[in-house]
């Protein structure tokens, strides 16, 4: 597996993570599984022009590619192998809305076909990814597609924007209700245009953040006091970490732990410029 990274220009650094690729020539079917991300969505493209699988459980699904995924809360598995010429665009939590417009909490837990939304749209994108010279033509192909959509588009509410930040620094520290006060908006309201752009309510973004901090403690590879952990991230003890961790990943932080030693090791990473 080859694995690349872009950062696009300003101003879509306020609104984009990374633009990506993924590279799996060769590599046998089997499942692979995918812990939440923490709340963000992604735009997911493949250049074989073919639909992509997910696994939820027993259950076998399908999805057109390109296609938006929406904030996840849960685990599923997918098939790597499939994954031969993949690119995609993840967004920070809360700024895929101002790209698409699809209320946010639609998208939780659900992938959409892209071309459900811009039926002419997805069918430009693919055609200009086709005939760009190289990956970093591919990644500035993304990056203008991008800029095209965020001309006259309506950015983030500032009320979600600070608070997203909070929640994303501070975590567990900052209680919902602090927040929302400093905002000087309702409650219910906050929480109504907190999920329209996020997709979640904001308790569960910051369990979310919280999981997250768990997930990059393990995948240091270092020795972890579990009860130690469980503090440092706001958890109530070691069985309260363990339960949260099972809600969202579906395995213990141990199993997970066990499930990392190659895996990692398999992937070459490198920052595009």
């Amino acid at each position: 597996m080859s694995f690349h990274r872009y950062m696009p220009a300003a101003p879509l650094r306020r609104f984009v993570e990374s633009i990506w690729s993924i590279s799996n020539i060769g590599v046998p079917s089997s499942r692979q599984h995918v812990c939440p991300n923490g709340g963000a969505m992604q735009l997911v493209i493949d250049l074989m022009d073919r639909s992509l699988s997910f696994f939820d459980g027993a259950e076998h699904h399908r999805v057109r590619v390109p296609l938006l995924a929406g904030p996840y809360s849960k685990a599923f598995c997918i098939d790597p192998s499939e994954f031969t010429e993949v690119l995609g665009i993840q967004f920070k939590p809360g700024a895929a809305r101002v790209f698409f417009d699809v209320p946010a909490h639609e998208l939780h837990n659900v992938d959409i076909p892209l071309e459900d939304l811009c039926p002419a749209e997805a069918r430009q994108l693919r055609d200009e990814l086709l005939s760009a010279h190289g990956l970093s033509g591919q990644f500035l192909v993304i990056e203008r597609y991008l800029f095209r959509k965020l001309a006259g588009a309506a950015s983030i509410p500032a009320a979600v924007e600070y608070a997203v930040d909070e929640f994303r620094r501070n975590g567990s520290r900052r209680a919902v209700a602090d927040v929302v006060s400093e905002l000087g908006l309702s409650h219910t309201r906050f929480i109504k245009v907190f999920r329209e752009h996020v997709g979640l309510t904001p308790k569960l973004f910051c369990r979310l953040q919280r999981f997250g901090r768990v997930m990059q403690r393990i995948q240091r590879g270092l020795p972890v006091n579990w009860s130690d952990v469980a503090a440092e991230c706001g958890y109530f003890d070691q069985a309260h970490l363990i339960h949260e961790f099972r809600d969202f990943s579906g395995l213990t932080p141990l199993s997970y732990a066990q499930s990392l030693p190659g895996g990692e090791n398999s992937v070459r990473e490198r920052t595009v410029s």
